[in-house]
């Protein structure tokens, strides 16, 4: 029996992972499904991997889980959306218990303008003044996720620590321990410095858009 009501090979495609293994995890025939497939196959849904593994139970009905991918216009796929959004404190790491509902853009734009599949980028939702006029409250950020080393200084996504937050990131050079400097643009916003184990870098900021 079918795991989840949805288009298989727009699933797949959305999530950057083979057809052949979404068909076969939606019908019950993967059994030991891997967590990094998992964790994209959930953020494209915008579930969490827990939501996915209650459906796996034998029995479960098949609304446990959104089929959001199936209403995907033709053209177009859905991208994970951090519900979180950067500048909130909370204290919580990222993963794919605070995904939000999916975010939808051309299937080109993707490809050719981002170079990315849907499973590298994430959206995330700027709150605060720290970036200012270069990014405003309410701006939503494309994130590339396979950026996330921080040796050349950029706009990042990142737990801090203790939040969500949107920021100038770079490396502090001579310090006993990897340590990362973390910048506002807006400078009655003071820098501070954390320890690198201490952070979760998300990705590097791409994109962003701005209602008018």
């Amino acid at each position: 029996m079918a795991l989840l009501s949805t288009n298989p090979k727009k699933l797949a495609r959305s999530a950057g992972v083979g057809e052949t293994y979404v068909r076969d995890l939606l019908t019950g025939r993967s059994r030991n499904p891997t967590i990094d497939k998992l964790q994209k196959i959930a953020g494209a849904l915008g579930c969490t991997v827990d939501d996915l593994e209650r459906s796996f139970a034998e029995g479960a009905p098949e609304s446990d889980l959104p089929s959001v991918v199936q209403s995907a216009p033709e053209g177009y796929a859905a991208v994970a959306f951090l519900s979180s959004r950067a500048g909130m404190g909370g204290g919580q790491m990222v993963d794919s218990s605070i995904y939000g509902e999916p975010k939808y853009f051309e299937e080109s734009f993707i490809k050719h303008d981002l170079r990315a599949s849907p499973a590298d980028l994430i959206v995330v939702q700027v709150e605060g003044q720290s970036m200012e006029p270069m990014l405003q409250n309410g701006d939503t950020v494309i994130v590339d996720r396979r950026k996330n080393n921080v040796i050349e200084p950029g706009i990042f996504v990142l737990f801090d620590g203790d939040g969500v937050v949107c920021k100038w990131v770079e490396r502090v050079h001579g310090a006993e321990e990897p340590t990362i400097r973390i910048k506002s643009e807006n400078p009655r916003f003071s820098d501070y410095e954390v320890l690198a184990e201490s952070c979760q870098i998300v990705g590097r900021v791409v994109w962003f858009a701005r209602r008018l």
